[in-house]
């Protein structure tokens, strides 16, 4: 079930916030391959991986490491470009958490309790981890995928029952 990911709670707990790691923040938004790694492998000991991912997905931080995810991975997740504008990629995300497949991915609404422009929300849950996070990009794409998906598999079906239908032969006398 998902919960807002709106509380900063977490990031108390964060392995990124303990004194001893202070000299490491700048390798989460470095740009050397080798300083990201090490900031990548550093959430993964994290206690608070989960909600520091769901933080960064809802809130659309596609920059830096968050979670154990650099800016690629996030931006594939969201469906995002480098400036943030939702597009339509060759590959579907997975799930950032657990790296299953997008049709474990499922797509629900949710209803919000703020007033304004948006008063439901999209909410995409992985239903191998029960991973989930806010985020229409995310359930457009996933939306997409299943209906490019269904579209592959009935025309399979169609090419099936045409093999099996048999052809009836010509016989000449």
């Amino acid at each position: 079930m998902w919960k807002p990911a709106d509380s900063l709670e977490w990031q108390r707990s964060a392995v990124c916030a303990n004194p001893q790691n202070k000299n490491k923040i700048d390798w989460f938004f470095s740009s050397n391959f080798q300083e990201k790694y090490a900031a990548k492998n550093l959430c993964f000991t994290c206690p608070v991986r989960k909600d520091c991912l769901q933080w960064s997905l809802e809130h659309r931080q596609i920059w830096g490491v968050w979670g154990g995810k650099d800016e690629v991975e996030l931006r594939r997740t969201l469906s995002v470009s480098y400036l943030g504008d939702e597009v339509r990629r060759r590959r579907y995300p997975n799930c950032p958490y657990c790296t299953a497949r997008p049709g474990k991915l499922e797509v629900s609404v949710e209803k919000l309790s703020a007033t304004g422009r948006w008063t439901t929300a999209k909410v995409v849950t992985c239903t191998e981890c029960g991973f989930c996070w806010r985020s229409r990009t995310s359930a457009n794409a996933v939306e997409a995928y299943k209906i490019e998906r269904a579209e592959k598999l009935e025309k399979q079906e169609k090419a099936k029952a045409k093999i099996k239908k048999p052809r009836k032969s010509k016989t000449s006398l």
